[in-house]
Order: C-alpha cells, then structure tokens, then sequence
C-alpha cells in the first residue's frame, strides 16, 4: 500500500507512500503533468475523533451549513520530494445557503479542502468521503484548514448529501458506523431541524462534544493507519486496470 506522510485530512493524518514527479500547482509549486478525472484508490486515516451520535458531531463541530457546490478544480499542493512526495488537494467550491451552526462564522461561498492526488497525479479520496461533483448539495461539518483561507470536514463523517432518489441523507460516514445509521433516518428538512432544536437553549445540554486528543508525537505518530494492512480498496466506477490517468477536465 502506498502511503501519503503529513497531510492534514479531515483532521487526520493519511499515511500514504508517493514518489516525486514534475509539478506545477495553483500556488507556483510544481505540480502533476495528469490528473485523474476520478480517484483510484480509497486511503485509511488517523481519525482525531469517532462519532457515533448526531450531539456528538454537533457538539464538536464549529460550523455547520447547508450548501451547493458550485466549482471544483485543483488546489494547493504540500510536500516535497524530500519529504517522500507532493500531493495536492481539490478546491472545492460551496455556496452556502443555510448557516446552522457558527462558532467560526463562515462567508456565503467558501472553499473546502478535499483530497486529492499524489504527485504521479493518481487521484485518492479519504475513507468514504467520495469526490465533491458540482451540483452536490447537502450538509456540512467544518472547521478552519491549516491554510486560513479554505475549510475542511471535522472528520470524515461530517458530510450528509441530498441525492435524488434516496429516502434519507446520504452520510460520508462508514456504512457500517452508528453514525452513518442515524443521519440516513432523517429527511433534509427535519436535519436541519434537529439541527436546531439540539442548539437551542433548553435542549443544550444534550450536545456532547469530544476532546481533541493529544497530538501524537515520537515513534506513536509514525504508527500506521487504521487498515493499513489490508489490501488498498477501490472507489466504485474505477477502472483500476494498469492504465494511465484519465486527465483531469482543468490539467493541462
């Protein structure tokens, strides 16, 4: 399995080997020659927090919103060769439509850091938080990046989308998580209800935010990720045949 070192996903830290290729990213760095249109491989990360409940996520979650996503391009790029690679992020656009929570008092379009592509430009995705296509709309969990100008997801179950057709949200929650049970239960308007409802001051007591644990440090932080010895998995629709990256639509 490969693995990517110090990245910061979803408040996590993804563990993933990479090599050094040529770069020219948004930000000057070099970037990718290709990207890959959609990501080939899913990669497991040290999760800072595990909710099973929705007061649990709320309650330690600063920014809640409802949004669309209106862009998705290619983001900044991190690392270097002699840090064992680059990977570069995906900006993702939303336009926010609905401000249920603000701790951290976001604007009306902000940007969302997810990943990403390692610096062959084959393209990866956190856990089970599947690529942002425009058009997404749905609910959000963020907190601030590293980088002060974008956000990011709290974890990587702080995603619920609407999509046609499904009778509940669609959670970026493992599949078999608690959590991911108990967001698929509730139509978009009774969410952002209960949303509310767990805000207001005589229900406050039943939020139950977690504590960030201590920062890794030492042999421990060079510890694998969770699954890091089972065999990589693949994203639905991959192609995952040998062959070469489908470009990404805005690489050149």
């Amino acid at each position: 399995m490969r693995r990517v070192r110090g990245i910061s996903v979803c408040a996590a830290v993804v563990l993933i080997a990479v090599g050094a290729a040529a770069w020219t990213g948004v930000d000057g760095q070099r970037s990718a020659p290709h990207r890959d249109a959609q990501p080939e491989r899913i990669m497991h990360s040290r999760e800072v927090f595990d909710f099973k409940t929705l007061p649990e996520l709320l309650g330690t979650t600063p920014t809640v919103v409802e949004a669309t996503v209106t862009d998705v391009r290619p983001g900044r790029t991190v690392g270097s060769a002699e840090e064992g690679g680059v990977e570069q992020a995906r900006d993702v656009t939303l336009s926010v439509t609905n401000v249920l929570r603000s701790v951290f008092r976001p604007p009306t379009t902000l940007v969302l850091e997810e990943w990403g592509w390692d610096s062959e430009g084959n393209g990866y995705q956190v856990e089970n938080v599947a690529w942002s296509e425009v058009g997404d709309k749905g609910f959000y969990f963020l907190t601030r990046s590293d980088d002060e100008s974008r956000w990011r997801l709290v974890n990587s179950q702080g995603r619920a989308l609407v999509k046609e057709g499904w009778t509940g949200l669609v959670s970026s929650a493992d599949p078999e998580s608690e959590i991911h049970g108990v967001v698929a239960m509730y139509q978009p308007d009774e969410f952002a209800f209960e949303i509310k409802r767990l805000q207001s001051k005589e229900n406050q007591g039943e939020l139950k935010p977690q504590a960030e644990p201590p920062v890794l440090t030492g042999p421990e932080a060079d510890l694998p990720a969770s699954g890091d010895d089972v065999e990589e998995p693949i994203p639905d629709d991959s192609t995952d045949d040998g062959s070469e990256p489908t470009p990404y639509p805005s690489s050149s």
